[in-house]
């Protein structure tokens, strides 16, 4: 990006958020020279790791015509399909550090837009760094406190361990999550804003289906879970969901259909409370207006929430955010910091339409 149209991008940014006032800086003083270093490393990994998995097939390649010679030609879809997966195999470790360069960009460019409004970001990704073949894979992997935990992340598995935020077990009793075999977390982002705290992680749940040879990992859930306090509690429990997305969830009795004023919302939005007064008081079209933009920004749907005791909790499906650019693009790009920028302030933007301090003090 020529550097003019990228000073006039920066200063538009600095109009929108206040935020944003050293978001040039940040990005010409600490972001562009971090990710110039990281470059070469990047370019130098991918090189190797391309002509260990084109030697590593052409050897197997090689084997599968003396084997497919010797047998007659018996078995050649088998044949291929076994160098394919040993070649996949024996030069899958050489693209590790690959994982480890875009986990560190993505800590590193993320968590300075995360640092522009006052939060923390943790890719919840596992260090992987020093891994180069299968053998320091297996010292990586014995090394690990929980072998279980540590593999499954690398490797894509579940993780059993303690959400990393209240969301998720909120989201899970109200029945606004699907069933999983699996889960895994990543891209935590947490802070205070409008004078309470705040908790945003990206969430997948996969399940297992059939069995034997039809057996499948099928994703149930993927998407954001959004955990904000707030100062008071509520007096009743208020249900969300987009129009048409399951429907039992409403089977507790006690709550009650909730008629929006703005026929549009009715039509897009399925809302039951125990507190009719209260949940018309909360669900106004402005802040409706802000959950449907930010399904719209993260390109996501089946929106679904619950408003109970102190806390907004909001389940939002999504592919994955916050990757902050490809890692096979060249990494000193300021889209990557931009894009990081835009996301969180729309979180910031849902979190102020709820909890204006006006709303707080009258919203009785």
């Amino acid at each position: 990006m020529a550097g003019g149209i990228t000073d006039a991008i920066f200063a538009s940014l600095v109009e929108q958020r206040p935020e944003f006032k050293n978001a040039m800086k940040v990005w010409t003083d600490v972001l562009e020279p971090a990710l110039a270093d990281r470059e070469s490393e990047r370019r130098s990994i991918i090189d190797k790791a391309r002509k260990r998995t084109i030697w590593t097939g052409l050897a197997m390649a090689a084997i599968a015509v003396c084997i497919l010679f010797l047998t007659g030609g018996a078995a050649p879809v088998f044949t291929l399909i076994v160098a394919g997966a040993v070649t996949a195999i024996a030069s899958g470790a050489a693209w590790i550090p690959l994982f480890s360069v875009k986990s560190e960009t993505k800590q590193l460019v993320v968590g300075a837009a995360a640092e522009s409004f006052g939060f923390k970001y943790d890719t919840l990704h596992p260090d992987v760094r020093g891994i180069s073949n299968w053998k320091t894979a297996g010292e990586w992997i014995k090394s690990q406190a929980s072998q279980k935990a540590g593999a499954a992340q690398l490797f894509g598995g579940g993780d059993d361990s303690a959400p990393p935020t209240p969301a998720f077990d909120v989201l899970k009793e109200a029945k606004l999550l699907p069933g999983y075999d699996n889960r895994k977390f990543e891209d935590l982002i947490e802070g205070d804003r409008a004078r309470t705290h705040f908790s945003l992680v990206e969430c997948k749940l996969t399940e297992e289906r059939g069995s034997g040879k039809n057996r499948r990992t099928v994703t149930t859930f993927q998407g954001l879970l959004f955990h904000i306090q707030y100062p008071d509690r509520f007096l009743g429990r208020t249900l969300i969901a987009r129009q048409g997305w399951w429907k039992g969830f409403f089977g507790d009795k006690s709550l009650q259909k909730v008629d929006l004023v703005a026929k549009e919302l009715e039509d897009n939005f399925t809302i039951y409370s125990n507190d009719q007064v209260e949940a018309r008081a909360l669900l106004t079209p402005d802040r409706m207006e802000r959950l449907i933009a930010l399904e719209r920004h993260f390109k996501g749907g089946k929106l679904r929430g619950i408003f109970e005791g102190d806390h907004l909790t909001l389940a939002l499906e999504a592919d994955d955010q916050f990757e902050a650019g490809s890692v096979w693009k060249p990494l000193v790009d300021p889209d990557r910091y931009i894009s990081a920028l835009t996301e969180i302030g729309l979180v910031c933007d849902v979190i102020d339409g709820f909890l204006t301090r006006e709303w707080v003090k009258d919203k009785l």
